[in-house]
């Protein structure tokens, strides 16, 4: 014999109902089955995911270690422009690279345009050959004029005719130079890519502006 769990009423082995108060005998042991199954499912879940985690990450550092390392192997990459937009973004400032020494303000400021890139290198190559023209000037000057020595008259020193007019040439020949930075300035404003006239073709001081942007950027 069995008693109903709702209301004590004895009842048949074989009855699925209570005669007193029509509570279903089986539904509440298959119910309480179930629900132990399903509570039971979570926990066991829940305590292989914290033993898992446990074994993994057993220190609150370690874990923060890790999370900074994930995000150190995929650094954020430059932009680097190129056609059309790397010329209207840097454009402005590429003409600089034909003023002497200025060349050193694209080269630091705008680092990662090609466009600049070869405008600065041209304009090293510029930079440095005028600075080469001019040393070689002032010594062939100096020696002509150690030869020639100047004649001392009423109004003080005159230099020597010959002297006078290698100094004359000289000067005239320098003018080249600006004529070339007049260009490369036009290139630059314009978005060409033109090596300069004679000088443009020397790669020396472009391989060593090369360098400089290997150690930069």
């Amino acid at each position: 014999m069995a008693f109903c769990k709702n209301c004590g009423n004895q009842i048949s082995d074989d009855a699925m109902f209570c005669d007193n108060c029509g509570t279903a005998v089986n539904d509440n042991g298959a119910s309480a089955q179930q629900n132990d199954q399903q509570y039971s499912g979570p926990q066991q879940y829940t305590g292989a995911q914290q033993y898992s985690s446990s074994q993994q990450y057993s220190d609150p550092q370690q874990y923060s270690a890790s999370q900074q390392n994930s995000a150190n192997q995929q650094p954020v990459q430059p932009e680097v422009l190129s056609g059309d937009a790397d010329y209207q973004s840097n454009k402005g400032i590429a003409w600089l690279s034909y003023l002497s020494l200025l060349f050193l303000i694209p080269l630091f400021a705008a680092k990662h345009s090609e466009y600049t890139r070869f405008h600065v290198r041209q304009g090293a190559t510029l930079c440095a050959a005028s600075l080469a023209y001019a040393i070689v000037q002032a010594v062939l000057m100096a020696i002509l004029n150690s030869i020639f020595r100047p004649e001392l008259t009423w109004f003080g020193y005159r230099q020597h005719p010959f002297v006078s007019l290698v100094g004359v040439i000289l000067g005239l020949a320098s003018i080249f130079f600006l004529v070339l930075a007049i260009i490369g300035i036009v290139n630059a404003a314009t978005g060409k890519r033109a090596e300069l006239p004679i000088i443009g073709k020397f790669d020396l001081i472009a391989k060593l502006i090369d360098k400089i942007y290997d150690a930069i950027c």
